[in-house]
């Protein structure tokens, strides 16, 4: 018995399909389930009607998507938002090298809005961010826009402190403290690293003494 699938069947193939099955499964699981139609001359050519029909929207948005990607990707995003007051250190003085961190967060509906008043609407389930998809602090970040047709756009943005007045200058400044801040991260991934290790071969060579302390002959084991 020849069918068409109505809906993704496991094992089987996926909506639209055109299968061969046997009488029984087709009878009496997926026509009565509608997850099948009987095929027909009527119904077979007007599946490859839609087939073709399918193909050419699907060539048509995957050729908008790519030319939605050059232009997204040529994109300046810069986001400005209110930053909270910077930490202050064990004399009550401002630690200014840190990333001010932000009032809020910068989300993928953020950057949806965005791309929206540069004419581009795009749901904000689409757009991934880092971080989990909440950016706290100041600096460059990288969003992914998916688009029709299994198209990808990487989109960069920044988000800068509100009031700014020089972008330029100011996007540089927080590039800057963004590296330093991952510098002096890594620098403190490795220092605890080393002082674990440094624990390890501590505990490591306290048991071996006592392994060896506990293997070694009592005074007067040897019945002298």
């Amino acid at each position: 018995m020849n069918v068409i699938l109505k809906e993704d069947v496991p094992h089987l193939g996926v909506v639209g399909d055109l299968v061969t099955v046997k009488d029984g499964y087709g009878r009496n699981f997926l026509l009565p389930q509608k997850k099948a139609e009987l095929a027909s001359p009527r119904s077979i050519r007007e599946l490859q009607h839609q087939k073709r029909l399918a193909a050419h929207n699907r060539e048509k948005a995957t050729a908008q998507a790519e030319s939605d990607k050059t232009k997204i990707e040529q994109l300046v995003i810069v986001i400005t938002a209110k930053t909270a007051p910077p930490p202050l250190n064990e004399n009550g003085e401002p630690i200014m090298d840190l990333l001010p961190k932000l009032f809020g967060a910068v989300t993928n509906r953020s950057i949806a809005g965005v791309l929206k008043e540069s004419g581009f609407n795009v749901d904000h389930r689409k757009i991934n961010l880092p971080n989990n998809g909440r950016v706290n602090t100041v600096g460059k970040f990288l969003s992914k826009v998916r688009l029709n047709g299994g198209i990808e756009a990487e989109v960069p943005f920044w988000v800068v402190p509100e009031g700014t007045e020089d972008v330029d200058a100011e996007k540089a400044k927080v590039e800057a403290a963004q590296q330093a801040e991952a510098e002096r991260n890594a620098r403190l991934e490795a220092e605890a690293a080393e002082i674990l290790a440094k624990q390890k071969a501590a505990d490591k060579a306290k048991k071996e003494a006592e392994a060896a302390g506990e293997a070694a002959p009592a005074d007067g084991a040897d019945g002298s």
